[in-house]
């Protein structure tokens, strides 16, 4: 337990104001840190306020951020010991999603969509996340299946997801996973929820899932293409006309 002296909304200083947990993860770049305290403020009228926020900022350590952030505390007690504890961090910035090179081609909005759904999450949006993700599975389905049928891409792009996945999606593990995305991701943008045991997790898993099996089908077909059967002519082996002669 540490203790500061922070200032009030008047700017003047507020004594024997005692804190407990120095953030040891940057918001920002994600790295484990040991940052760099630069001041405190407080609102509240006193250490006994159930309502009182102490803020303090921080300065992330490493080089290659080097980013402030402000931690917030809300009172706590432990016997007759009137503290702040650690609450939050802000601003909190969404760690990228990497994906394999071969869903970045098939699919580049899937993977901005992707990223912006899960940035909105971290800042606090959840109920938007799964209408991202739910609008991302469907960019990487439409543009997969148009590579996949490119002279009925119009048609892709025209049809329902659902009916889309079953048209068009060729590959059962792909299909199968696509579809449950789906219908988690419907749960998302409805009133009512059908999969009630199911939550914006398990639609994260299915849409790594789909994406996992895209990136297998599309690696698969890729070396089958390229290493066609027989591949290079192998040497001929030798016979007994280009033979060494024996000793």
């Amino acid at each position: 337990m540490e203790k500061v002296t922070p200032t009030d909304v008047n700017g003047k200083p507020v004594e024997n104001i005692y804190f407990k947990g120095t953030p040891d993860t940057c918001p920002i770049c994600h790295h484990g840190v040991n940052p760099r305290q630069l001041g405190s403020v407080f609102n509240g009228t006193g250490h006994m306020d159930a309502e009182a926020r102490l803020e303090i900022g921080f300065q992330c350590t490493r080089k290659a951020c080097g980013r402030m952030f402000i931690g917030t505390y809300l009172p706590r007690s432990a016997g007759a010991q009137h503290f702040f504890a650690l609450s939050s961090t802000a601003p909190k910035r969404a760690e990228q999603e990497e994906f394999p090179e071969t869903i970045k081609e098939i699919s580049p909005t899937f993977v901005c969509i992707y990223n912006q759904a899960i940035a909105a999450e971290a800042q606090g949006y959840d109920q938007l996340t799964g209408i991202g993700l739910r609008k991302a599975l469907e960019f990487l389905v439409k543009d997969f299946a148009c590579k996949e049928y490119p002279d009925q891409s119009e048609e892709i792009k025209q049809k329902r997801l659902a009916k889309c996945i079953k048209d068009h999606i060729d590959d059962a593990n792909v299909r199968r996973c696509a579809e449950r995305a789906a219908w988690l991701g419907n749960d998302e943008t409805h009133y009512i929820r059908k999969w009630q045991d199911k939550d914006i997790n398990d639609l994260k898993t299915l849409l790594r899932l789909t994406v996992n099996w895209l990136d297998s089908v599309t690696l698969t077909r890729q070396y089958i293409e390229e290493m066609e059967e027989g591949g290079p002519q192998a040497a001929e082996p030798e016979t007994a006309e280009n033979s060494s002669p024996s000793a």
